[in-house]
């Protein structure tokens, strides 16, 4: 009995010894490596997407803002190039304004500005960490801020064109690292596609200070609830953002006074392609003649008259104009500065006391005036009036 269980272990041990050779590590099939973005939590793919993208060096973007009335249309088309891994981007900005579309909301999307009323349609940026170069298509020069911009008082409607998630700020990527995702589903090609949301007060960095003015009064803080902003991404097989849209339409207010009255619909559209390192290199300074915002735009009131001015500095403010010499191009000429002494009157006699003053001017073809605003007057210890002529041809690249 014991010979035959010895005999009986030996041949068990040789089928086990048998059975591990077959099955050896040299035969087993490699697992396959991780995603890096479809194998996290789905929570966090968005933001991982963002990331991967922001690691693939650089990419094209086109991105559409319209806002509709129903029976017109306001598109901003924004495109370029982002150099991700150094921190620079370029871009031009186009609109097309239908010609129905309402005047006070055009003069809204585009900026009030001296002269004539509205912004230009487009324009050009060059932005990096360290300056943003902005040339209008009315002009023969490029304008560079930098630092601290304040050429008035609460006054900055050219820094949401600098960005954190990429050089050029006002796109989507700016809000796509805190979206929260609720569902996901196959995308084409082995991709993915989100439904998320983000908080509407994120959403406000999108847009220069004096736009956000016109828009709904969002949370102050985290804890506060406010209507979130719907957003879809749409991210490809290797885990990069090719797609992005959004509903803006919670930040318009049904306001009759605002100045954005009829606008019922604004929505942002972005698409980017051809990643890698952009090819040309994007330039950290554009070529051409470039001048110091911080030497050049100032407010009407400090042009001395006689002296020549540009209208569109990018800061799309009605007070703020560039110096320029009145022997090139030039949107207009200052043709008098008028003390207005006293306290401030209130706004319409304000209006009436500048009239009065460019009056004596009138007949050298003074057509514009301003005057000082109530803290300005306060803060001076009285008001100003500014009249000047627009030129016969604007400025020309």
């Amino acid at each position: 009995m014991i010979r035959h269980a010895v005999r009986a272990s030996a041949l068990l041990a040789a089928a086990v010894l048998s059975l591990t050779a077959c099955g050896g590590d040299d035969t087993a099939t490699p697992a396959a490596p991780a995603h890096p973005v479809f194998s996290e939590p789905v929570a966090r793919q968005v933001n991982l997407a963002l990331r991967h993208t922001q690691k693939t060096g650089g990419a094209a973007f086109r991105q559409t803002l319209t806002f509709g009335t129903g029976k017109s249309t306001a598109v901003q088309d924004l495109a370029g190039r982002l150099d991700f891994a150094g921190s620079r981007g370029e871009a031009t900005s186009r609109w097309t304004i239908d010609g129905a579309f309402p005047v006070d909301a055009r003069e809204t999307v585009l900026g009030a500005l001296p002269g004539r009323g509205t912004g230009t349609t487009a324009g050009r940026y060059t932005v990096d960490t360290r300056a943003i170069h902005y040339r209008a298509d009315s002009a023969g020069y490029w304008l560079r801020y930098a630092g601290d911009i304040r050429p008035l008082w609460g006054v900055d409607s050219i820094s949401h064109l600098r960005g954190t998630e990429g050089a050029i700020g006002g796109t989507l990527l700016e809000v796509l690292g805190g979206v929260r995702p609720a569902a996901q589903v196959p995308g084409a090609d082995g991709g993915r596609s989100y439904r998320a949301d983000f908080p509407i007060g994120e959403a406000l960095d999108l847009f220069p200070l004096d736009l956000r003015q016109e828009f709904v009064p969002t949370p102050l803080y985290d804890t506060v609830a406010g209507p979130p902003i719907p957003v879809t991404v749409d991210v490809d097989r290797e885990g990069r953002i090719v797609h992005a849209r959004a509903d803006l339409s919670p930040l318009l207010s049904d306001d009759e006074d605002s100045l954005l009255a009829g606008v019922t619909t604004l929505r942002a559209d972005l698409t980017l392609s051809g990643f890698g390192a952009p090819d040309p290199a994007v330039a950290a300074v554009p070529g051409g003649r470039i001048l110091d915002g911080a030497d050049v735009v100032t407010p009407t009131y400090e042009i001395a008259a006689g002296a020549c001015m540009d209208f569109n500095t990018g800061m799309r403010h009605s007070r703020l104009v560039t110096r320029v010499p009145c022997t090139g191009p030039h949107d207009g000429k200052v043709l008098g500065q008028h003390a207005l002494p006293g306290t401030y009157p209130g706004y319409d006699a304000a209006h009436d006391r500048a009239e009065r003053a460019c009056a004596k001017v009138t007949g050298r073809g003074a057509s514009w005036y301003t005057w000082s605003t109530e803290r300005e007057w306060t803060d001076r210890g009285a008001g100003h009036a500014t009249c000047w002529a627009v030129a016969a041809r604007p400025a020309t690249v």
